[in-house]
């Protein structure tokens, strides 16, 4: 009997001390993770406080130099924007991290509309330390930085890095219990890992979101000058670089891949190659019938955009214009009209993108990234992802254990041997890893 107690004995200790490993070791990623979303958040928020805070100051400089005699103007354009009779003074920017303070010559702004918080757990519960974390971790409470709304609970991004901080917070509920199988997956585990990922093991994302983000920017926000009026290019060029770059969208997306970025995203691998038609089809699918194609969802981001963006924009113009001679525009320029132009530029826009960011036109037609009928399976890239991303991180290191390394037994395990189809680089691919702008 005593040596089938002691095997019993035996048994339990190394059961104990491999959960123990677990456990250890998933707490140690989400607080390593934590402090590069913390460390990653406030490097972008300095940088787009610096990049936005001169965009009205160089745009105003470039302005003035223009030789009015070369401009072409559009009558609706200048109609709109033009000072009228009943003029108002211009109102002043809200107080985000990158409006410059205003001498107090004009009116305060007119109340605007507030986007509604739908973070309230991030807000309240993202500044909590873990009940499990150590004396010696703990410290101020974390407070994400807002960039482009008035207030915390409007801003965006200061929303997002705070959701991602919340569940990289909870160690407890998201280490509590290893992985065994699917069903065994709480709320708390699903986010906690997909946070972990986005912080510490962003993998494939980095490359196929900067390239895609970069795609979409240089063909659905960039206008044609050829297509349209100087006076209209040059005011739709300043809006649109408010947007942030491919490098600050993915980085506060994914804050892993902020260190070493430019090595990262030209790092064409295997899963990102297989990947790219399953990321497109599904990030375009998302955008045209959960955003374009909602009407609601369209104007309440454009009620947001109008308090916020269009707000600061058109109120630092105004400001800035106000009693000068500017060859773009000759009958003045009015804070009304300028959001008058913005809201119809901005449902134009939206018309525009639901025509060409079509799943199958974009990403067969536009980009390449999936063959013409292609039906994207992103089960076809889990052999690749395990192989080189998945298996360093401890809340999918029992899901890639069953996976063969073989892929002919990968693919017969997944089900997947008559569907998948290996994919290799193309002309697209080499041109891209060997360019010089990331």
């Amino acid at each position: 009997m005593l040596p089938a107690k002691f095997l019993v004995f035996l048994l339990l200790a190394i059961v104990c001390h491999v959960a123990f490993g677990f456990h250890e070791e998933c707490r140690e990623t989400l607080r390593a993770g934590k402090l590069t979303v913390e460390n990653v958040a406030q490097n972008l928020a300095e940088r787009e406080i610096l990049r936005i805070s001169g965009l009205i100051e160089s745009a105003a400089r470039t302005f003035k130099e223009f030789n009015p005699e070369q401009i072409s103007h559009s009558p609706l354009f200048q109609s709109l924007i033009q000072i009228k009779d009943d003029q108002q003074p211009c109102p002043q920017p809200n107080n985000t991290m990158f409006t410059t303070p205003k001498p107090p010559t004009t009116l305060p702004p007119a109340s605007t509309s507030a986007a509604p918080s739908s973070a309230a757990p991030a807000q309240t519960s993202s500044a909590s330390p873990s009940s499990s974390a150590a004396p010696a971790l703990e410290s101020e409470p974390f407070l994400a930085p807002k960039i482009h709304a008035a207030t915390h609970e409007e801003d965006p991004f200061h929303q997002y890095i705070s959701t991602l901080h919340y569940y990289m917070s909870r160690e407890e509920h998201v280490c509590n219990n290893k992985f065994t199988d699917l069903n065994s997956v709480t709320e708390d585990q699903l986010f906690g890992f997909f946070s972990t990922l986005a912080a510490n093991q962003p993998g494939p994302f980095c490359s196929l979101c900067h390239r895609f983000t970069e795609e979409v920017q240089n063909r659905v926000f960039r206008p044609n000058q050829l297509l349209i009026t100087d006076d209209n290019f040059h005011f739709s060029n300043l809006v649109f670089s408010h947007l942030p770059s491919p490098k600050a969208l993915c980085s506060t997306i994914a804050p892993g891949c902020h260190d070493d970025y430019a090595i990262k995203v030209a790092n064409l691998t295997e899963s990102v190659i297989c990947l790219e038609c399953s990321a497109c089809m599904s990030i375009t699918n998302v955008i045209v019938h959960k955003f374009l194609l909602q009407q609601q969802v369209v104007d309440s981001l454009f009620t947001f955009l109008r308090g916020n963006l269009f707000h600061n924009l058109c109120a630092e113009l105004c400001i800035t214009f106000q009693g000068h001679d500017m060859p773009l525009f000759p009958n003045g320029f009015s804070y009304d009209g300028c959001q008058a132009v913005l809201k119809k530029q901005y449902y134009s826009f939206i018309s525009v993108a639901s025509v060409l960011l079509k799943p199958e036109r974009f990403c067969s037609l536009e980009l390449g990234w999936c063959e013409l009928n292609e039906q994207p399976n992103a089960l076809h890239c889990l052999r690749e992802m395990c192989l080189e991303h998945f298996k360093d991180t401890p809340q999918t290191r029992w899901l890639c254990s069953q996976i063969p390394d073989r892929p002919d037994s990968a693919d017969e395990y997944l089900n997947i041997k008559r569907s998948k189809i290996y994919k290799e680089k193309k002309d697209y691919h080499n041109d891209f890893e060997v360019h010089e702008e990331l």
